[in-house]
């Protein structure tokens, strides 16, 4: 590409000037890629073009044309889950909305022990079984409080 040329007025335009300079930093306007192909017998990196069938602006990166992405758009997302993460469930999307129940399966985590600072997660039942969190210090002090625990985890 040649670059970048400041006109002044009574400027002489030759074909070379048109070629190098005008034509190179404007956007083309194509019905389509064949249109496009057929108009541009030698495209120079960095010219871009619009191609009106897909609504796509596209640039020619030296050997061939690309889309412009822009802005950027998620087209994917892949949620994974790590054998010992004790979590089973995830999903691919491709396109659009998408939902996915990631479900808690602790045979499948890992042992370790437990701090007085590890946070617990627990269904409250009074509270439309909410999920909510406690701490393993907070527990310790119910019993210290004189409160008894009677304590069933049942999770599958």
């Amino acid at each position: 590409m040649a670059g970048f040329k400041v006109w002044t007025t009574g400027d002489l335009v030759n074909a070379s000037d048109f070629n190098s300079y005008l034509q190179e930093q404007v956007i083309m306007r194509f019905a389509n890629s064949s249109a496009r192909d057929s108009a541009v017998s030698s495209a120079e990196e960095g010219m871009f073009c619009f191609l009106a069938d897909s609504n796509t602006l596209q640039f020619y990166n030296g050997s061939s044309w690309a889309s412009f992405i822009g802005e950027g758009d998620i087209t994917g997302v892949t949620i994974t889950t790590a054998s010992t993460s004790g979590l089973s469930g995830g999903a691919t999307a491709t396109s659009g909305a998408f939902s996915s129940t990631l479900v808690i399966a602790p045979a499948l985590a890992t042992s370790g022990t437990v701090a007085s600072t590890d946070i617990i997660l627990f269904g409250d039942v009074d509270d439309s079984n909410g999920l909510k969190k406690t701490t393993v210090a907070d527990i310790n002090n119910l019993v210290s409080a004189g409160v008894s625990l009677g304590l069933v985890l049942a999770l599958s």
